[in-house]
């Protein structure tokens, strides 16, 4: 998918609109094949703090519709959501952008189609396993219609956060800084997949 076919599918006219909450969800719910390329093309277009915004209200809605006794995976969402807006505000270089860009799709991949919860309903009994995003539209229904469900988000909590690039997230985005200073002052040390990245 190139970057304008995903700015139509997206109902935008070129990347700088891309500052909306609706944006981020269309981008992150629908299991479009979209290349890490043509995310790396729409968001060296966008505005960073816009883009950050926008993840961390998308995030808080989220966080927002899970069930009272999740814990653990809201902390997760918390964590993601940290390390997401954290590492396109300090995108300063076409590695970090990239970086940025392939994380968003596998969360993409993950919150739609990687993640597996079980789900029941407790008047049935009935049980299935559905994805994060369907346990979390299960849930918010569950609030307006008076149904439950139990949910378990076990084996959602395996997801991988990148030490490295958390690294650059936790940064924040007051000032440049000399990376390989501020990594052997942080006690990392090299090896040849930070030389890459690098």
């Amino acid at each position: 998918m190139e970057l304008n076919e995903l700015l139509e599918k997206l109902e935008l006219e070129e990347a700088r609109e891309f500052e909306y909450f609706e944006n981020f969800a269309d981008l992150v719910e629908n299991q479009w094949d979209i290349p890490a390329d043509t995310l790396f093309t729409l968001f060296s277009e966008t505005d960073k703090e816009d883009v950050a915004e926008v993840i961390r209200q998308y995030f808080d809605e989220m966080q927002e519709g899970m069930p009272d006794d999740s814990t653990d995976i809201f902390t997760l969402i918390e964590t993601i959501k940290m390390y997401l807006s954290g590492l396109i505000l300090n995108a300063k270089n076409d590695n970090l952008m990239m970086d940025f860009a392939e994380e968003i799709n596998r969360f993409r991949n993950w919150y739609c189609e990687g993640s597996s919860v079980d789900c029941v309903d407790i008047g049935t009994g009935k049980k299935e396993t559905i994805s994060l995003k369907d346990a979390l539209t299960v849930s918010r229904i569950d609030r307006m219609e008076n149904t439950e469900h139990r949910f378990d988000f076990e084996n959602c909590l395996d997801y991988e956060i990148d030490e490295y690039l958390m690294n650059f997230a936790d940064f924040g985005d007051e000032e440049d800084y000399d990376e390989s200073e501020d990594l052997i002052e942080n006690g990392y040390v090299y090896d040849d997949e930070m030389k890459e990245k690098g």
